[in-house]
């Protein structure tokens, strides 16, 4: 196990947002936190594991995905620096992983347990709960945005309310994404050649333009009428 000191990541994760670097130096040496480093290509979580602790990412990158009957990858998130996961499903029960997390590339995570997140003692404690609800209602409202996509007739539909979001949130019609391609086609439920060959027909529709990461809304009526 590797020697657990304050990196930005770490200082940059939602579970330790607003929290001073001595009280979180603090709390790494008396809670039972496990570092460890990992080459790509390490399953760090199983799909059907159980979970008990927080994985949070300090450097590299990892991909979460459920394999299918025919043992296909269905990528469900990719997560870099400053990233969680079992966040979600440390507290339940019966906490068994739905998805698979293995490493694109070498880097670290930190493994923080549920119990000594719930243990932690005086004001540090209660704000790193509260900070754990934020990460956990987050993560509902992005679940919540997602079933509204799949439930989108069409996959015109659906790339049009995903990006009517993206620009409502990042405020204009212009805005960059900071999922990849692979990444969004997962979300909306296709395949990436699927998604790339309808972002192409509604290019030419005047719907909007693609850049090279980004987008450029040029019918918002246009694209509210794609929805179903």
């Amino acid at each position: 196990m590797d020697t657990i000191s304050l990196s930005p990541a770490l200082l940059s994760a939602s579970l330790f947002s607003g929290l001073a670097p001595a009280d979180v130096a603090g709390f790494l040496k008396s809670a039972r936190c496990r570092l460890d480093s990992f080459p790509r290509g390490t399953i760090l979580l199983s799909q059907g594991d159980s979970v008990t602790a927080a994985g949070v990412l300090l450097s590299g990158k990892l991909k979460a995905y459920r394999l299918n009957r025919q043992g296909e990858e269905n990528l469900q998130s990719v997560m870099g620096p400053g990233s969680m996961f079992g966040d979600m499903l440390m507290a339940t029960d019966n906490g068994k992983s739905p998805v698979t997390v293995e490493a694109l590339e070498e880097g670290r995570v930190l493994f923080v347990p549920f119990e000594s997140i719930m243990a932690a003692p005086g004001d540090f404690g209660n704000r790193l709960r509260i900070n754990l609800l934020h990460e956990l209602s987050a993560r509902y409202w992005a679940l919540n945005r997602k079933v509204r996509y799949l439930s989108e007739r069409s996959l015109r539909g659906r790339i049009a309310l995903f990006l009517l979001d993206a620009a409502r949130d990042q405020g204009g019609p212009t805005f960059t994404l900071s999922m990849t391609r692979e990444a969004m086609a997962s979300l909306l439920g296709v395949n990436r050649s699927a998604l790339s060959r309808e972002l192409s027909r509604m290019e030419k529709d005047g719907l909007l333009a693609v850049y090279r990461g980004s987008f450029r809304l040029l019918s918002r009526e246009g694209l509210e009428r794609c929805l179903g």
